[in-house]
């Protein structure tokens, strides 16, 4: 079964973000209120109301801030629908891209209509039990490893070791998703950045500066998938899914990537673009999972856009809407927020806003076919634990052979 060209999606959702409950006595929100408003604003977008989601499908992205182990069905609780099948995805960054391939293969099997993907999350509200992973709490902490700034910051140096990589490389990247995010209404940081800024900001775990680093943040996202043939009595334009593939646990099995500095990613992108029929010259544009800049430059290398350790490429290419390789054209989570795992579902929203020409000032030109990519999976000293690839379009793509 190939699932090429046979969904498509018809519906987006994105709540505002922000950081309150930072301060003792501000105003807050809950996850079911940010849950409620994404999934209603997608709704809106697509047509629809709750009543088109009984008997049909839920995938439910777990937050780490929500003590509900049966998230799923908390979530269609919270927003009063009967699904009959519903989708429990913890893969961290990567869930909300692995769900979008999970709902296609639901779909084009028969087993329900429509898909509504839903992720919410209250960074600043709500607070998890701070139980950590064992390969944390037994082989980092005791090390002096502090969380993902810390592993990061290992990978970031073996990279620049290893290749040389340079900060005007991962500068360049940083400043270009600053600028798209001046672009975008719903951008969270908006105040031009310049390669200095960059460069200067400050040291947060050595090499890593804080202008690497995502910004956590409370808000819910949305999405709703169906199959090609309904979409297109649809009110809004369809984006169809061409391509999917995962890896889950690549450090492990006869796949192995020894080297910290190459990722599942590299797999999980072969087979998008397999499943596709296309290769990275084909793509209009990239939205890649953004939780460190230089997690976004090994993306683009294990993806193919260049060969690994290219430096050059990276100092000189023209990363903008408007240059040879669009990325990151609504400004990333790095710039707009992280809703803890619903982070990642910006770039699915993204995409489907450039491929439906709704980008405004960022808008890229003539754009058809783009990339985008999740991780997660917290061990970030096991070479990141899930990573999932899907390639959007505007058009079917579709081949009868």
């Amino acid at each position: 079964m190939s699932i090429r060209g046979k969904t498509a999606i018809v519906g987006i959702g994105e709540t505002p973000v922000d950081r309150l409950g930072r301060r003792p006595g501000e105003r807050r929100r809950t996850i079911p209120e940010y849950l409620t408003w994404a999934a209603r604003l997608a709704m809106e977008d697509a047509g629809l109301t709750r009543k088109d989601f009984d008997g049909q499908g839920l995938a439910a992205i777990y937050t780490t801030n929500y003590l509900q182990p049966f998230w799923p069905e908390e979530t269609a609780s919270i927003l009063g629908i009967a699904p009959a099948l519903s989708m429990a995805n913890a893969n961290g960054g990567a869930a909300t891209v692995s769900a979008l391939g999970q709902a296609a293969a639901a779909i084009e099997a028969g087993l329900v209509e429509r898909v509504l993907c839903v992720a919410a999350s209250c960074t600043f509200v709500e607070n998890h039990n701070g139980v950590e992973p064992r390969d944390v709490r037994d082989h980092e902490v005791p090390y002096g490893l502090m969380g993902a700034n810390s592993g990061i910051a290992l990978v970031m140096r073996r990279h620049m070791h290893q290749y040389g990589t340079t900060l005007d490389a991962l500068g360049n990247i940083a400043v270009t998703a600053r600028y798209h995010a001046s672009l975008n209404p719903n951008s969270y940081l908006k105040k031009p950045m310049t390669l200095e800024d960059y460069k200067t900001s400050r040291m947060v775990a050595d090499p890593v500066r804080l202008l690497d680093c995502v910004m956590p943040a409370n808000g819910g996202k949305a999405f709703i998938l169906t199959s090609a043939e309904k979409a297109a009595s649809m009110p809004r334009k369809p984006v169809y899914l061409l391509g999917f593939g995962e890896q889950d646990n690549p450090s492990y099995g006869p796949r192995t990537h020894s080297d910290a500095t190459i990722m599942g990613i590299k797999d999980a992108g072969a087979r998008a673009f397999g499943m596709a029929g296309a290769t990275p010259a084909d793509m209009d544009f990239a939205e890649l999972y953004d939780d460190y800049v230089v997690i976004e430059l090994m993306q683009i290398e294990d993806l193919g856009f260049c060969e690994k350790g290219d430096t050059k490429f990276f100092e000189s290419t023209d990363f903008s809407f408007k240059g040879t390789l669009p990325i990151q054209t609504g400004g990333g989570m790095i710039n707009c927020g992280q809703p803890s795992t619903a982070g990642g579902m910006i770039h699915i929203l993204e995409a489907v806003t450039q491929l439906r020409g709704d980008g405004g000032e960022r808008q890229v030109a003539n754009a058809r076919t783009g990339i985008v990519t999740g991780l997660g999976g917290l061990p970030y000293g096991k070479n990141l634990g899930s990573t999932a690839v899907a390639i959007l379009s505007n058009e079917t793509g579709h081949s009868n052979g």
